[in-house]
């Protein structure tokens, strides 16, 4: 099978999609050819030096790809790609967008207004819009003007907007695609691209994404969803308006790049045809000053950075994290709601017999029914008093276990009894590793060390019932100035840091204030309903009568600030609200059995609790150890405030016992059902206590505020139920009001005070 070369060097050029089949549809790439005497793929298969070139490379990493391609079996294969998938090092070369920016490449231009104080995400959004097409607007005429005076044919500038998602795609063709819009300029001059198009519509659309450079074309802007990162080469692209998009994806390399090719060949030397222009409104300053940290416009090299060695751990309480399901399912079986019950030596009995009914149900191997003569796991657990076994013999019960090696361990054991033995696999059995059931006085051992600093918890869950009464009241004006001043829009080089231009930007207004208030206060407050429609309207009316002004400055005024105005009308309508709330609780669990949790540190990032942290702002990248009355032997802080309380609750003389619990084991709920996990919960003789630490300027946070109003409400619970009989108090401690030294008592007497339901 010969293919005659004409040359010392044959291109052959074929879609990716075409050189694997699918399923039953085989491509011409791999059918056989008589005149080849094979298929395409055998003939270059035979080749003994066939090179790939693959470009956008990234997405040859398919499985049918990796199998086409070893399938030629190419003596190399050369990768072009933006977005490498690969972090090896075999890179031949390597030309970043700092390298050709205002050389070869459009310079980045970072656009946004600089006062937006007041206006909506939606709002925001329109401007994006409008801005970004005065400026296209305006760059037509540039480019028109250098077509002419240098005898070019027209280039015609393109727009790319990106969009949320279809639905949101589908807004914004309408608005654009309407005579609403710059008095229908745009009118059949915008297409979509993405996911939801089909057949005929979707064919029309690749057409005109194809010829859209095209003077003939009449399409302008070009909206997507996700669907033109790459493959999508257009020398005309002058504008990107990202709708979708936070601040670190505004500047992604996928993104700018449909953008960043000359027009004309090369710099032309004029700033509007040399540039790309990316609407950044909502994210503007942010951009601008992290700008030269961007890697984008900035060369990084990690290998450089000191970079710390983080090592991930398991922290475990004394019970180790193999058996404490175990443990747990042994508690509620014995219905033990206290600790303390421990201290009951049937307890501890009976406890014990519910831990080997649990592992023989989890752990051990089950019994066939061919082994009904032999005992079964229950017969095999340590019997150190010497009680008579099933059969009436006495036991001589041992378990030995043997060690491989320095670092494996035989998950085998042997259980002798009398003249009979069993030999049990437990990592074959069950899939466990190394996981024995704790001899009697190990248990023994793990129950006294468990209820020296464990406390008696119930797994709380509450339900509320509100019933609510809106009552007229005067409305106030607690916003004194409103800024009606046109904004302006500033163009600036991203490259080499310069204000490059400075617009003056349209003001919006609304043509009804007193409805779009209205609408806006009705969806803001969810015990609002349409029965409410009188009320809302008046607190509107009395408010727009406390704005001076013309009719046409309260529509500015209103179209600006609605979302603060709003806010302010929110506050004062539930101040003034009369509500009843009752609230039932039910326990879901006796007695919590906090667990083991990962945790990410450094290497040689244990310190002692006592021990203060150089530096501070790693904090959450050390675990702290030496504690005797912690449930947990080592604890992780999200703060040195946290830190300090720990080495107050060790020292304290009153203080019995303390637990930092991990994240969404506690099960408390505040707004949302979202999960809150207080800092400590504490044991004194007389109380128990559920402590959050806060700095001084958090601790107003509405979110700690609705946390705290939850823990409260808990805690009211807990005290009904406490198996200690101990009440549950709650305390809000500002981190500064935390000294080593004080007691625990005074550290809590400067706890923040938190009112709830208006007590």
């Amino acid at each position: 099978m010969v293919v005659e070369k004409t040359s010392d060097i044959q291109i052959f050029i074929f879609n990716i999609s075409k050189i694997f089949t699918r399923g039953a549809i085989e491509f011409k790439f791999h059918k056989f050819n008589e005149n080849l005497g094979g298929s395409f793929a055998d003939v270059l298969r035979s080749f003994d030096d066939l090179v790939i070139c693959m470009d956008e490379a990234h997405r040859y990493y398919a499985p049918a790809s990796k199998k086409a391609i070893n399938y030629l079996n190419p003596v190399l294969g050369l990768e072009y790609t933006a977005t490498p998938k690969s972090t090896n090092k075999n890179i031949i070369y390597h030309y970043g967008l700092e390298d050709g920016a205002g050389k070869f490449l459009k310079i980045p231009v970072v656009m946004g207004r600089t006062n937006t104080a007041g206006y909506s995400d939606d709002d925001i959004e329109e401007m994006k819009l409008k801005d970004g097409i005065k400026l296209h607007e305006r760059r037509k005429s540039i480019v028109c003007k250098y077509c002419i005076d240098n005898q070019l044919e027209q280039v015609k500038p393109i727009v790319l907007i990106a969009c949320k998602d279809t639905t949101h795609a589908r807004k914004i063709k309408e608005k654009i695609d309407s005579d609403a819009f710059f008095g229908g300029r745009y009118v059949g001059k915008v297409i979509e691209i993405d996911s939801s198009t089909s057949g005929a519509e979707t064919e029309e659309n690749i057409q005109k994404l194809l010829t859209i450079e095209k003077n003939t074309n009449p399409i302008e802007i070009v909206l997507h969803v996700y669907k033109l990162k790459e493959g999508w080469d257009v020398n005309n692209l002058f504008t990107i308006i990202p709708l979708n998009a936070a601040k670190s994806d505004i500047l992604a390399l996928q993104t700018i790049g449909r953008g960043l090719r000359l027009p004309f060949g090369e710099i032309t030397g004029i700033e509007e045809l040399d540039t790309l222009d990316i609407v950044a409104h909502d994210h503007y300053r942010e951009i601008v000053d992290d700008i030269k940290n961007n890697p984008v416009f900035k060369k990084r090299n990690l290998d450089e950075e000191d970079i710390p060695n983080t090592k991930t751990v398991m922290v475990e309480p004394a019970v180790e994290n193999q058996q404490i399901s175990l443990f747990d399912e042994a508690l509620c079986e014995s219905k033990v709601k206290s600790y303390q019950d421990l201290n009951n030596e049937n307890v501890v009995e009976n406890l014990f017999a519910e831990y080997q009914k649990a592992f023989a149900k989890k752990v051990a191997p089950k019994k066939s029914e061919s082994d009904s003569g032999q005992m079964s796991i229950f017969d095999y657990f340590a019997n150190d008093d010497g009680k008579e076994t099933s059969d009436g013999t006495a036991s001589d019960y041992k378990m030995t276990q043997t060690s491989i090696g320095t670092d494996a361990v035989d998950t085998s054991f042997t259980v002798h009894q009398g003249d009979g033995s069993l030999q049990i696999d437990l990592q074959k059995s069950s899939g466990s590793k190394n996981v024995l059931p704790y001899a009697k006085q190990e248990f023994i051992k793990k129950v006294e060390e468990l209820k020296k600093v464990a406390i008696s918890v119930p797994k709380i869950g509450i339900s509320y019932s509100s019933t609510i009464i809106f009552k007229p009241f005067t409305v106030k004006r607690n916003i004194m100035d409103f800024d009606v001043a046109a904004s302006r829009i500033e163009r600036y080089d991203a490259v080499n840091g310069r204000l490059l231009q400075v617009l003056d930007a349209d003001a919006l207004i609304v043509e009804n204030p007193e409805n779009m208030l209205a609408v806006s206060l009705l969806e803001s407050i969810p015990e609002f309903s349409s029965d409410d429609a009188e009320f809302i309207l008046d607190v509107v009316d009395q408010y727009l009568a406390l704005i001076e002004g013309t009719d046409e400055v309260k529509k500015k005024i209103v179209r600006r600030y609605a979302t603060v105005i709003v806010e302010d009308l929110r506050k004062q309508i539930y101040a003034s609200k009369e509500e009843s709330t009752e609230f039932v609780f039910n326990v879901q669990k006796d007695l919590i059995i906090f667990k083991s949790f990962a945790k990410n540190m450094k290497e040689n990032g244990r310190l002692n609790f006592k021990k203060e942290v150089p530096d501070k702002k790693n904090i959450k990248q050390y675990l702290f150890e030496g504690y005797k009355k912690s449930y947990y032997a080592e604890n992780a802080f999200d703060s040195d405030d946290e830190r300090r309380l720990s080495v107050v609750l060790e020292e304290d003389s009153e203080v019995i016992r303390f637990i930092k619990p991990p994240l969404n084991q506690l099960g408390l709920f505040y707004k949302a059902a979202k999960q809150y996990n207080p800092d400590f919960l504490v044991e004194t003789a007389d109380k128990k206590y559920m402590i959050e630490v806060k700095a001084a300027n958090q601790t107003d946070n509405e979110d700690v505020q609705e946390k705290a109003k939850a823990a409260i409400k808990w805690c009211e619970c807990a005290s009904q139920v406490d198996a200690d009989g101990k009440t549950w108090e709650y305390r809000l401690v500002p981190g500064d009001k935390i000294i080593v030294g004080n007691t625990f008592k005074y550290v809590i007497g400067m706890a923040i005070p938190v009112v709830v339901d208006g007590e």
